[in-house]
């Protein structure tokens, strides 16, 4: 068996590989990095070929190894393999779920599980199987997921050569609005909080329903915190939180 460590894992949708008794294989596997999605087109009588851009990054697919050391692999197989499926796909992967890893604490990924392998039995020995994400092409700084309150003049200054997609907490009661960098947010029919996803381009309140009747955003563009400072101007009658979601690419 390659490398096991004991001591390493993932955690996904909150609980970590670590609490079901396994440690991450090495050697099996390689990182998976982000590629642009492109057609390259040959044309007759030219040497270079024509690029046509789907302006977008495809999903990256990546692997986890996993073992669980045990003298009784055979008569903890079906067991492990009940807790590992209650783990992955405990929740139905309509959604990409918060995945970590423990050997990069700095960043958060988007995943979705996609298969879990058959798991081999090494008598005496151990328990070995492997899963595979689809991850969202960015990785996401640890901490930024969490709010942060915005009021009338506040600047955010974006460090990363990637725009973020934040997601909004806007309060208030009746038709508000804010102004990020020039550019007018309005808000209509308010009564009380709303969630605007700008990845996503959803608007949702607090019992989770979609409002996108409650937004009215110019040619339909949601804010995003562009690199560089962003600067807000007036807020009217609204409370704002912005969870920045700081991003680069895989």
């Amino acid at each position: 068996m390659t490398t096991c460590d004991e001591n390493a894992g993932i955690s996904y949708l909150g609980e970590s590989s670590k609490n079901l008794g396994l440690g991450l294989v090495y050697g099996d596997n390689h990182w998976a990095g982000a590629n642009y999605s492109s057609t390259l087109t040959e044309i007759p009588g030219r040497s270079v070929e024509s690029i046509t851009p789907d302006n977008r990054y495809n999903n990256v697919e990546q692997i986890f190894s996993f073992a669980k050391r045990t003298s009784h692999p055979y008569e903890e197989a079906a067991q492990l393999s009940r807790e590992v499926s209650s783990w992955i796909w405990g929740a139905e992967p309509k959604k990409y779920g918060k995945l970590m890893y423990d050997g990069e604490p700095d960043f958060y990924y988007l995943a979705v599980p996609t298969a879990v392998s058959g798991f081999t039995i090494q008598v005496g020995v151990a328990i070995s199987f492997s899963v595979t994400f689809s991850l969202v092409p960015y990785a996401y700084e640890t901490g930024s997921d969490k709010y942060q309150p915005v009021s009338t003049g506040s600047v955010i200054n974006n460090q990363r050569l990637y725009s973020a997609l934040p997601l909004w907490h806007v309060n208030g009661t009746g038709n508000g609005s804010f102004v990020l960098n020039g550019v007018t947010y309005n808000f209509l029919g308010l009564n009380g909080d709303l969630y605007v996803d700008s990845d996503t381009e959803e608007v949702y309140d607090d019992a989770n329903n979609y409002q996108p009747s409650m937004v009215q955003f110019d040619n339909y563009v949601f804010p995003v915190l562009s690199t560089g400072n962003n600067t807000f101007g007036a807020l009217t009658n609204i409370t704002l939180e912005v969870m920045p979601r700081w991003r680069t690419l895989l």
